[in-house]
């Protein structure tokens, strides 16, 4: 029989799932711990190593709003954009009565009527790496909501209160990406060359659009699937932001209006930083990105790999 007609039978045969395998070029890296370690999700990396896909259920993170904590609106019922228990460094976790989530709050609402004196402002256990402090305190409110900060930021030194010089999450598609846990090895995205400023394409779960954003900042260690309010609006095609945390959560009055958005594929290009002129302009993140996912092997070629991945 003729070899090239034998060729051409075998590939006849072969499953879709192996064609689309061929042209993806993608295989497994490595796990991720997500949901505090009670799960994992699957990074594949390809072959040139330019570039990391995953897939996840994603939650919105509101850092870098100018509405996203008040101390006022405690827990976001009817303004603020998350809760402020997110902004401290244990999330209330071991709060688990009402009396004892009442306290926290009446205790942090004592320390800003005071001025923020350090035993109060201790014990509220407020995380400056989410709020930033100046002085030993929190930022000055910026009409009625704490400053809350991100990983990225304007090049160069700046003023740490001045809340523009961080990405905003109302109006720039960012996701985040897990930090190295305290003690801990870098994280294998961080082996990898994946941090904070490198762009990603994003592609929905039904694969019907395409979207770019920037890694914008680092969540906790054992946590993946974060993005932006602007980039969750996008994919569930919202045409106005939220009006409180409750909305973003789905809580009533807004059952069945939250922000969380189904499972959607991120492919990261590590090292596409640019350190001198970071990525937060969202005009410079569309062009970068298709320009980069384009010579990376474009939308097929992401689609191709989504395919892939998700019979896996």
């Amino acid at each position: 029989m003729n070899a090239k007609f034998l060729a051409g039978l075998l590939v006849m045969a072969l499953p879709a799932q192996a064609l689309q395998a061929a042209d993806c070029g993608m295989k497994p890296a490595f796990k991720q711990a997500d949901n505090k370690g009670s799960s994992s999700i699957a990074v594949w990396q390809d072959n040139a190593r330019s570039a990391l896909l995953f897939a996840d259920r994603m939650n919105v993170n509101t850092d870098g709003t100018r509405r996203s904590y008040s101390v006022d609106d405690f827990w976001g019922t009817t303004k603020a954009l998350n809760n402020l228990c997110n902004a401290m460094s244990d999330g209330c976790a071991t709060l688990t009565t009402e009396p004892q989530l009442r306290t926290r709050r009446e205790l942090t609402q004592e320390a800003k009527a005071k001025g923020w004196p350090a035993d109060l402002l201790t014990k509220t256990k407020i995380s400056s790496s989410i709020i930033p402090f100046k002085n030993g305190k929190p930022c000055p409110e910026v009409n009625g909501y704490l400053v809350s900060a991100t990983s990225l930021h304007k090049a160069g030194a700046f003023d740490s209160c001045e809340i523009d010089n961080y990405v905003d999450a109302l109006a720039t598609s960012a996701i985040v990406l897990p930090k190295q846990g305290k003690n801990a090895p870098p994280t294998q995205f961080d082996v990898r060359g994946a941090d904070v400023g490198d762009l990603v394409a994003v592609l929905s779960g039904n694969q019907q659009l395409v979207r770019f954003a920037v890694v914008g900042d680092k969540g906790p260690p054992k946590e993946l699937g974060e993005i932006s309010i602007a980039l969750a609006g996008k994919l569930l095609g919202k045409q106005s932001p939220p009006a409180n945390y409750r909305e973003i959560r789905g809580m009533p009055p807004y059952a069945g209006m939250g922000w969380t958005v189904g499972k959607t594929y991120m492919l990261v290009f590590p090292k596409s930083r640019k350190s001198s002129d970071p990525y937060l302009a969202q005009d410079r993140i569309d062009a970068d990105g298709a320009a980069l996912l384009e010579a990376w092997g474009g939308v097929e070629r992401l689609k191709a790999c989504a395919a892939v991945y998700k019979a896996n």
